[in-house]
């Protein structure tokens, strides 16, 4: 088991080029078995892969067991000399001045701390532990959100900085991984409450499918990567047209002909007014498809002068026949 799971990561980090020669890997290590499995699979392929690993670990405040962890980790980088960066922050306490949850506030001030952490020692990527079922709960999260097809194939093995090796792992065999080599990992008990959506989806609702289908994980995995074929057919035809779409952007605008796309499919206008807006502020967050389905109409009326303001995120406007802004 413990040579499968190895050689599985290593496939992943090449057939994936996640991981290259002289690469500075900055691993998200919480203590836990997923985490463990990641650090002790990077270490065991470092020196045949020739990269180097940076741990990077944070205490949210919030459970007592967190000093523990922090040392647990600690220990084991020392063991290996492997460099490690620690941060401990008061999650709830942010959290209420931030005016989000808890969780979305431990998983931002993560993320900050990790591409933090990777700036100030010239790394190269960001590995976290993100698993198979992970992935499905992803899913399964997406579609209670409501999503296209790109919520259908959940998580990337990468993102910008960020890698995930683990993603085509089970956890059932993390878990075993991790016994194998007797890593004694830490465990959040946080995890098996239900005070949280993601927890709710592995703890009751997939175990309540896995009834009637036993095998519902590797289902959604062949899915995932049915769909995943299509949408990337689809966004490759949609950046083909995207490319003659632009005419002019500098930081605080970008002009674009929206004739050349607003013949296309409702499928592909669609993506292509979500490039532009993401392409101006750098993200989707709080666009919803009535926001795009709402911008579609303006276009397809092409009226000079005509506007659509979405709050201090951005405003289209219309500035004379086939032509728009945003600002």
């Amino acid at each position: 088991m413990v040579e499968t799971i190895i050689n599985i990561v290593k496939e992943n980090i090449i057939n994936n080029n996640l991981i290259k020669e002289n690469d500075k890997v900055i691993v998200a290590v919480s203590g836990g078995p997923d985490s463990m499995c990641l650090l002790d699979t990077l270490n065991r392929l470092k020196d045949e892969l020739k990269f180097s690993l940076v741990v990077a670990h944070v205490n949210h405040g919030i459970r007592k067991e967190s000093d523990d962890e922090k040392i647990y980790v600690e220990k084991y980088c020392k063991a290996r000399n492997i460099p490690f960066r620690y941060l401990k922050v008061d999650v709830p306490k942010i959290s209420k001045e931030r005016k989000i949850s808890e969780e979305t506030c431990g998983r931002n001030i993560r993320y900050e701390f990790f591409e933090k952490v990777r700036e100030e020692e010239n790394a190269d990527v960001i590995a976290v532990a993100h698993n198979l079922n992970d992935n499905v709960e992803t899913i399964m999260l997406n579609i209670i959100r409501g999503c296209g097809l790109k919520g259908l194939v959940g998580m990337d093995f990468k993102f910008n900085k960020i890698i995930r090796p683990l993603l085509t792992i089970e956890k059932k065999d993390i878990l075993l991984y991790n016994n194998k080599l007797e890593l004694n990992p830490c465990f959040d008990k946080t995890n098996e409450e239900e005070i949280y959506a993601r927890n709710k989806i592995r703890l009751s609702i997939i175990p309540k499918i896995q009834e009637l289908n036993p095998n519902f994980v590797d289902s959604i995995s062949r899915m995932k990567n049915i769909i995943k074929d299509d949408n990337d057919f689809i966004e490759k035809y949609t950046d083909n047209i995207f490319e003659n779409v632009i005419i002019d952007e500098d930081e605080s605008k970008i002009v674009f002909d929206f004739s050349k796309f607003m013949n296309e499919h409702d499928s592909i206008k669609s993506r292509i007014i979500r490039k532009i807006i993401e392409r101006k502020i750098s993200n989707l967050d709080g666009i919803e498809n009535i926001h795009i389905l709402d911008i579609s109409k303006l276009l397809s009326k092409n009226i000079k002068g005509k506007k659509y303001i979405i709050g201090n995120k951005f405003t289209i406007e219309i500035i004379k026949k086939n032509i728009a802004v945003i600002y």
